[in-house]
């Protein structure tokens, strides 16, 4: 890499870093590509030079997030990969909520409220986005088609509209996944991302004195349904 090359990569990851600590202080609404410059001590014209809008900066952002979850979800899977479904899918979903946890902004960024505004290009989003699930859907497929576990009670008698929906969605995201691996982990995913926002807006704390536990007792109770 060129001098100009790590000078340009450099101011890169300086914007991105202070877009974080814009979103953190403000919210995800907040982020200003002029107070980003001004506070590094550039022209606005010439943020411009790296990222041609707040919209690209936004995506640039979106997609680090989609990653750097995935990665973590990823090693988890593979470092538990040796050990019964319900252990590994466990770990999994215990650093999904970690990872959260200890990256709330790029969490509200990917899975929070939509940014006013923000038109995100999905072409570009949505291939990382899915990476995000791959690693649960492997181990639910490894669960019900290689282990042949029975696939849970409440998949019977799903309303025609809903089928007819997941089907479009598969052709769009996993067509190589059963159509029943793929609503059980909607299903899962529905439940453990409503207590994770709860958390993050403080919302369960009031209410629960120990998330953690909270947390862990109910991915048992989950998994239990989805007879892991």
């Amino acid at each position: 890499m060129t001098r100009r090359a790590k000078f340009r990569q450099i101011t890169i990851d300086e914007i991105k870093s202070l877009a974080r600590l814009q979103m953190a202080e403000g919210g995800t609404a907040s982020l200003s590509l002029n107070a980003i410059a001004k506070h590094m001590g550039m022209s606005g014209p010439a943020l411009y030079r790296y990222f041609e809008s707040r919209d690209a900066l936004i995506t640039a952002l979106i997609v680090e997030a989609y990653e750097a979850l995935a990665n973590a979800l990823e090693e988890t899977a593979a470092r538990f990969a040796d050990q019964p479904v319900r252990d590994c899918l466990r770990q999994v979903l215990l650093t999904y909520r970690r990872w959260a946890l200890d990256h709330p902004i790029d969490f509200q960024l990917i899975f929070g409220n939509p940014i006013p505004g923000y038109q995100g290009e999905e072409k570009i989003t949505a291939p990382t986005a899915g990476k995000v699930f791959a690693p649960i859907l492997k181990i639910l497929q490894r669960a019900y088609q290689q282990e042949n576990r029975p696939y849970p009670s409440f998949l019977e008698n799903l309303p025609p509209q809903l089928q007819v929906r997941l089907s479009h969605s598969m052709r769009e995201f996993q067509p190589s996944l059963p159509e029943k691996v793929v609503y059980i982990g909607i299903v899962g995913w529905y439940h453990i991302h409503g207590m994770i926002m709860l958390e993050l807006f403080n919302h369960i704390q009031p209410l629960i004195s120990d998330p953690a536990t909270f947390y862990s007792n109910e991915i048992e109770r989950l998994m239990d349904q989805m007879n892991l």
